[in-house]
């Protein structure tokens, strides 16, 4: 059974109009036009037996509080304003956000390795720390390295997960995401689409189950926060909250405010970034000390290359 996205929201906006208006729909019955920032930790109860639960039906479902936020490590107004934006913008039913993008993919496998999926399939080349942490096993789990033509032959029955990263750090290497999918049948496919981020590409609409971001990056955009997030749907989603709550790899509620607040011009950045990018790739082609650029068929903002001789000359 090959795994087929459900219930994500049609788009109903332009990206650009979605980025500055997801997760502030209620500004104007508020009377604001900036999304406040909620920095309370604990919030009042006046029903005991009422709230208690509450919290016990979150950490046994995950599901999203109904009524007044309880304690900051459920959840935070703040923060899920930016977990709805995003998720508009990757077309997904939802979205979790974690303070790192580490902790994110953390969460991730924990999610499948409760299940007692504890194998991941991953396609080099991966970001640095989410190499070091699939193949340190620090979470129980086990890894099959192996590139895309071999992702179907490398699953398992015990296989929980089929990662890649597209456009890939640092080779910028790139995937074909829709046919990732196919390979991986009823497996879960989590992409990392932080060099990419929604405006050049949203995964989910190719069939990823997870779109992983380290936020920290271009989603903020301005090297001032750290973050990160999952863009999925519910079912998982609600996983993925249990997992946060446990282990408390929450986003501050600071960070949220400003990553809502970078989304409103990741359309722009990212497109100007882009055009800047193409054009030093351009020019990078034409330098006769280079031997490779690598760019990607997307576009963004990253370009690397490679140049003749060695480190001495």
């Amino acid at each position: 059974m090959e795994f087929a996205p459900s219930n994500a929201p049609a788009p109903t906006r332009a990206l650009a109009t979605e980025a500055v208006h997801a997760g502030r729909e209620d500004l104007v019955q508020l009377g604001l036009h900036a999304a406040p920032i909620d920095l309370s930790t604990t919030y009042p109860s006046y029903d005991v037996e009422g709230e208690a639960a509450r919290i016990d039906a979150f950490a046994s479902t995950g599901g999203r509080l109904d009524g007044p936020p309880v304690y900051a490590r459920l959840d935070n107004p703040t923060t899920a304003r930016f977990e709805t934006a995003l998720a508009r913008l990757e077309g997904t039913e939802s979205a979790v956000a974690f303070a790192s993008g580490m902790a994110a993919l953390t969460a991730v496998l924990l999610v499948r390795a409760s299940m007692g999926l504890r194998h991941v399939v991953a396609v080099r080349p991966l970001y640095g720390c989410s190499d070091h942490l699939l193949d340190g096993g620090l979470l129980g789990t086990e890894v099959t390295w192996t590139d895309p033509a071999g992702v179907a032959a490398a699953i398992r029955p015990d296989t929980g997960l089929v990662m890649v990263e597209s456009p890939a750090n640092p080779t910028l290497s790139e995937a074909d995401i829709a046919a990732l999918a196919h390979s991986c049948g009823s497996v879960p496919l989590l992409v990392d689409n932080t060099f990419a981020t929604p405006v050049l590409q949203r995964p989910a609409e190719q069939g990823a189950r997870l779109v992983l971001h380290s936020a920290t990056k271009y989603l903020g955009g301005h090297g001032d926060v750290m973050g990160g997030v999952v863009a999925c749907d519910e079912e998982f989603a609600a996983a993925l909250r249990q997992v946060r709550f446990a282990t408390g790899g929450v986003l501050h509620p600071m960070a949220g405010y400003l990553l809502l607040r970078g989304l409103s011009t990741l359309p722009v950045r990212v497109r100007a970034a882009s055009a800047t990018a193409a054009d030093l790739a351009r020019r990078l082609s034409a330098d006769p000390r280079v031997a490779r650029v690598h760019y990607p068929s997307v576009g963004g903002a990253m370009v690397s290359f490679e140049v003749y001789g060695t480190r001495a000359t």
